[in-house]
């Protein structure tokens, strides 16, 4: 049982994280004083050695979920 419910709490991690990062983006879009038509994604250093770690620990969950599922 312990094993899906890892799968879905990594899962859960990577939806917020990705979900937060993009709402993040769009409000230093809206932040920006000349305004912009579309949100991107910031791809800094910065952000990515934030939000890689954090991607890493939802991937980690859903790997070690599925070795004990089997």
């Amino acid at each position: 049982m312990w094993p899906r419910i890892a799968q879905a709490f990594g899962a859960l991690i990577i939806l917020l994280t990705l979900t937060g990062w993009y709402l993040l983006s769009g409000f230093g879009c809206e932040m920006n004083t000349s305004g912009c038509k579309t949100v991107r994604l910031d791809w800094s250093w910065d952000t990515l050695s934030f939000v890689l770690p954090i991607i890493g620990v939802g991937v980690l969950l859903i790997v070690l979920g599925s070795r004990k599922a089997r």
